[in-house]
C-alpha cells in the first residue's frame, strides 16, 4: 500500500487493494465556495477542509480522505459576487449519495467533517438519517459549530490574539490557516484594509449574520482582524482543530 492516502489521486484498484487490507474508513470534508473578504479566496473553506480531513485520515490510521465537497449553504454570503450556494435539501441530497457510495465499496466508518460554519445545522438533520439508511456502516459527522468556534477561541487565546480579532470569518484565525495551506491565496497586501466587525460574537449576532447575510455585520463581509495573522499560527490552530475531531471520532466510534 503506498503512502499516499488522498482517494481522488488513487486508481480505482488501489482504492480496492487499500479497502481490502483494512483501509476501511473514509474521510471528507464538507467546505463551500464563497466570499472571504479582501484578503482569502472564495475557495477557503475547501481548502481548509482539504487540510483538516487529510490530517484527521492520517491520525485515524487506516483511512483515507475522501474528496471534499467544495459547494456548501452560503445564502448568507451571496450579497459578495463569487458566493457559490446549495439550497440544504441539495447539500443533504449530495451527502447522503455520497455516503452510498462509499458504503457500497465496502467503508465500514465514514467522517464527515464541515469545514463552513453553514453547513452544520443541514448536516445535524441528517446524521441520524444516515446512521438509519447504513446500520453497518459506523457514520460520523462533527456538527457541533459551538465547540468549533470554542477550540478556535482557546487557541486564540494561547497565542495573545483576542476573539475579536480572531474572528468567526476571515479574520485572524481563517487567515493564519490559510497562510499555512496554501499562501499563495492569501492577499497578504490586502490585510490593513480587511478589519472587519470587531463586536462580540454570540447567538443574537450569528442569528443575525445567518437571517440578514453576512453584510448585516460587516460591509467587507468580514468578522474578525487579520491583523496578527501568521503562518506559525495557523500551523498550530489546524493542529487543534484536527487533534479534537480525531477525539471526538474515537470517542463515536
Amino acid at each position: 500500500m503506498a503512502e499516499n492516502i488522498n482517494l481522488a489521486e488513487m486508481t480505482s484498484p488501489e482504492i480496492k487493494y487499500a479497502i481490502d487490507s483494512g483501509f476501511d474508513t473514509a474521510v471528507f470534508a464538507v467546505g463551500s465556495n464563497e466570499q472571504h473578504g479582501p484578503v482569502l479566496a472564495v475557495s477557503t473553506d475547501t481548502v481548509l477542509g482539504d487540510e483538516l480531513a487529510y490530517l484527521v485520515a492520517k491520525r485515524l490510521g487506516k483511512a483515507l480522505k475522501g474528496p471534499t465537497v467544495n459547494v456548501g449553504c452560503s445564502e448568507h454570503h451571496m450579497r459578495f459576487p463569487g458566493t457559490i450556494t446549495l439550497g440544504k435539501e441539495t447539500l443533504q441530497a449530495v451527502v447522503r449519495d455520497y455516503c452510498d457510495s462509499l458504503a457500497r465499496h465496502g467503508f465500514r466508518r465514514i467522517v464527515v467533517l464541515p469545514s463552513h460554519g453553514g453547513n452544520f445545522g443541514p448536516l445535524a438533520e441528517i446524521e441520524e438519517e444516515l446512521k438509519k439508511a447504513h446500520p453497518n456502516v459506523k457514520i460520523v459527522a462533527y456538527t457541533d459549530l459551538q465547540r468549533f468556534v470554542e477550540i478556535l477561541q482557546g487557541t486564540s487565546g494561547r497565542l495573545g490574539v483576542s476573539n475579536e480579532e480572531s474572528g468567526a470569518h476571515a479574520g485572524e484565525s481563517e487567515v493564519s490557516m490559510m497562510l499555512w495551506a496554501r499562501e499563495d491565496l492569501v492577499r497578504v497586501e490586502k490585510i490593513p484594509e480587511a478589519i472587519g466587525y470587531l463586536g462580540e460574537f454570540g447567538e443574537e449576532e450569528a442569528e443575525k449574520v445567518f437571517e440578514n447575510g453576512i453584510g448585516a455585520l460587516s460591509p467587507i463581509g468580514v468578522l474578525g482582524s487579520p491583523e496578527k495573522a501568521s503562518r506559525e499560527h495557523g500551523k498550530i490552530y489546524i493542529k487543534d482543530l484536527a487533534d479534537a475531531m480525531v477525539e471526538y471520532v474515537e470517542q463515536a466510534s
